[in-house]
């Protein structure tokens, strides 16, 4: 199919401009997958539901790379750094993803960063 160009001049009164805007809504919405209605739906359950406060975040047991770096607020780059050099907790490896304890980088960070040989992070004790 071979893409044709078309070039329209209107003088458009004020009710056509208002439908124009609303076309170029809906053809907005069809093809960027933003539903602007679903959004403001979102937005009011939200606010009933938490009283005008952000809805809680999911932290997740693990987290990757792009999450340890958002939460010590450091590039990625510094982060990788940090674990292969051994200065912060040492990330699990779930097959070849990589990831982080959520709970231990918080407890580390609450603790004050210390060296890994001073880090003692509580394992679990099973019965």
């Amino acid at each position: 199919m071979k893409p044709i160009q078309l070039q329209i001049t209107i003088t458009p009164d004020d009710d056509t401009v208002n439908t124009l805007v609303e076309l170029l809504r809906r053809v907005r919405s069809a093809t960027s997958g933003i539903d602007e209605q679903r959004d403001a739906r979102i937005r009011a359950a939200q606010h009933a539901h938490f009283g005008g406060q952000m809805p809680p975040e999911d932290k997740g047991l693990l987290i990757d790379m792009k999450a340890a770096a958002k939460l010590l607020d450091l590039s990625e780059r510094t982060v990788w750094g940090m674990a292969n050099s051994g200065r912060m907790p040492k990330p699990i490896k779930i097959g070849r993803a990589v990831r982080w304890s959520h709970e231990e980088l918080r407890a580390w960070v609450n603790a004050g960063c210390p060296p890994l040989d001073e880090w003692k992070w509580p394992l679990l004790e099973v019965n």
